[in-house]
Formats: C-alpha cells, structure tokens, sequence
C-alpha cells in the first residue's frame, strides 16, 4: 500500500510530530510505501519527505493558501498515486476541498482543539471561511481517526453527520524508544520527584498543579521538587504567572524549569521520577485531546495524576496507573499525591502493563485496519 501522509515536520518534538513520527515509522516498517509532505525538513533516515508546506496555523482560514498549496500537492499525488491520503495535522485539511481525488482515499487524525476549527475564531468573516472549509473536507473525507472519545464526542456535537466516519484510536507509545524499565534497577530517592513535561501554556495546567504542590507541602509532606521539562519564552505572560505563583508560595527550592531536553535526557528524568503530574484544563475551546506523556511515564512504572473531563482520562487508568481528578480541586490532588508517594497506593507494574497495551505498534494495526476498513466503501 501506498500512503501520503501530510504533517507539521517529523521532529518528534510536539504532539502532531510525535504522533506523527511515530505511526509513519512504524508503518514504513511494516513493508507500506510513504511519502510525507512537511513545512520543516526533520532528516528521518529512511522516510521519503518533500518540505512544500507552510506552518499548519497559516491554513486555518486562508482558502487561496490552501488553493495554491493544493495545486502543489495535486503534483505529488500525482507523481506518487498514493492509495491513502492522510491527514496527520487538521489545519492541512483545508487542502482537500480543492483536491481532485480518484482513487485515493481520505483520512484525517483529530487530536483536540483544532477538530472544530471555526470555534477557535472571533471574527466573523475568518469563522465564516473556516466553516464553510471545514464543512467541505469533513463531507469529502472517508474516514476520521479521534485519538480519544472526549475528542471524538466533542467533534460530532457540532459535525453529527460525522458519527459513522469516526473510529477512536487512542495515541500509540513507541517502546522501542521509550523502553520499558526494570523495576529492580529504579533508584529509591530520599527526596521524591515529581515530573512535567510538555508546553508552559494555560491549557496544560501548571497553576493548577503547583496550587496542588502547596496542599501537599502544607498538609502532607515537604520532602519533594517538581521538575518542568519543556520549552518556555520568559516573556511569556503566563510564564511569568507561574512564577510568580513560585514566588508567592516560596517554591524557589521546589519548583524547576530545566527547559527542552534531549531523548536521552528525557528518558533519565521519566526513570529517576516517582510521579507525573499534569493537570490540564479546558482554556476556553482548546483542551487536551490524549496526554502521551502519561503513557510515556508509564513506561517506567511511574503512576500519573490527571484531569476529568479531557482525554487524560483515557489515558490513565483511574486507580490502576494513577488518578483522574477535578484539577480545580487541589486538596483531592494533594490527597492522591500522598496516597502514590507515601502510601505506594498505585502498583508500577500496572503502569508498565497499560504502556505494554498502548504499545505504537498495536495502534498502528488499529490504524490500517481501519483504513481497510473504510477502503471498501466510498462515503
């Protein structure tokens, strides 16, 4: 089989590249012909990528971009005769309305906020745009993947029509890079550690936690630092926010900013931890569609703490990897805190065990037969 994926670049280092990354290596390696289309060279050994897209944001609500940038890609299709077109990043959909498709067909993976494009603008006429685009490559595709039900029932409360095109394949995690830990080798820390990773931004809850933090230190234990790995601006207001917060609550000894990392270092930071803590919430119409990062703690039986209502709640199992929690009620996350940290409430093996079952290459198989599945019906 013959598969175009068209994504934001194959860094792997945020949430569309990753996933992104991920399933097409995984896919290559399962004997598919790829080729993807990028806004960013990545220099992935042995993926085939032509860079002729712009940044994903530039197509939101921009018909004569995506016009163009079609006109291009017609030529790739073309030159390649793919027997699936997929859309790894929702704003490339744009594209599809002006795309002439034959015998290809037409997937799209929804991740969380961007599903429903058109909420996301307060000018009428911008709104207008997305949705008159948005309503032409949701009828034109013929499958869509959500990376979880919360994803999935937020995008059909405004596309009903959409239900029977649907199929929920939560994110994969690779252990292949992410390997599973042994148990027997994982230090015993005198002072516990608690872990962040992803994008200092309102939506992936960091007030949240740290007002979570002071609870803990106040009525639990004082014998913790929580590291935040990710990249961050210092100009940024809601950085500043955050430490300021730091500040009003004399987190400076707690609380660190260690910035981007590598794999390997990252790796080091998930082995040496002992809980991973992301609080993300609903910021107005972004959310978080999944939370990787949890599997990825998993991994190295690290239990993790997250929120209801998004889909962090599909991936921690609640009870069995970690807890699932009002992220507006920080003494409940204080109290779940001491219940992993001092009480061992959450067994590692069950963490590694849920790692094992979201293991990239089962999602993957979920992933082409649903493109099988879809093949065989033209919608």
């Amino acid at each position: 089989m013959k598969i175009l994926f068209l994504t934001n670049h194959l860094k792997g280092n945020d949430g569309w590249s990753r996933y992104g990354l991920d399933y097409i290596e995984e896919i290559q390696s399962l004997g598919h012909r790829v080729l993807v289309l990028t806004s960013q060279k990545s220099e992935q050994k042995g993926i085939r990528e032509c860079t002729i897209l712009e940044e994903p944001s530039k197509y939101l609500a921009s018909p004569l971009k995506s016009y163009l940038i079609s006109l291009k890609v017609k030529k790739m299709i073309k030159e390649f005769s793919p027997d699936i077109i997929h859309f790894m990043v929702e704003p490339y959909a744009t594209i599809l309305p002006f795309l002439k498709i034959n015998k290809a067909k037409t997937f799209l993976t929804v991740h969380g906020t961007y599903s429903v494009i058109p909420i996301l603008f307060k000018d009428f006429l911008k709104r207008k745009i997305s949705c008159y685009l948005s309503k032409r490559y949701y009828k034109k595709l013929d499958g869509i993947l959500a990376n979880s039900n919360y994803t999935k029932n937020h995008l059909i409360k405004y596309y009903p029509e959409l239900k029977t095109k649907i199929k929920v394949v939560t994110n994969g995690v690779n252990l292949e890079e992410h390997k599973i830990i042994n148990l027997n080798e994982k230090p015993e820390n005198k002072i516990k550690r608690i872990l962040f990773v992803g994008a200092i931004k309102p939506r992936k809850g960091i007030l949240q936690a740290i007002e979570a933090l002071k609870y803990y230190r106040d009525d639990f234990s004082n014998n913790f630092i929580y590291e935040i790995i990710g990249e961050y601006n210092q100009n940024d207001s809601y950085y500043r926010e955050v430490v300021r917060k730091i500040k009003d609550y004399s987190f400076e000894d707690k609380i660190f900013f260690r910035g981007q990392s590598t794999n390997n270092r990252l790796q080091e930071y998930y082995s040496n931890t002992n809980l991973f803590l992301m609080l993300p919430i609903n910021n107005g119409k972004e959310f978080e569609g999944f939370g990787l990062v949890y599997l990825e703690a998993n991994t190295k039986g690290v239990p993790c703490i997250g929120s209801k209502n998004c889909g962090a709640q599909e991936a921690i199992l609640d009870t069995k990897t970690g807890y699932v929690i009002d992220p507006f009620d920080p003494k409940e996350a204080a109290q779940k805190m001491d219940l992993i940290l001092n009480q061992n409430s959450i067994n590692k093996e069950d963490c590694i065990n849920w790692a094992k079952q979201n293991d990239i290459k089962i999602k993957t198989k979920e992933l082409l037969n649903f493109y099988y599945e879809r093949s065989k019906n033209k919608t």
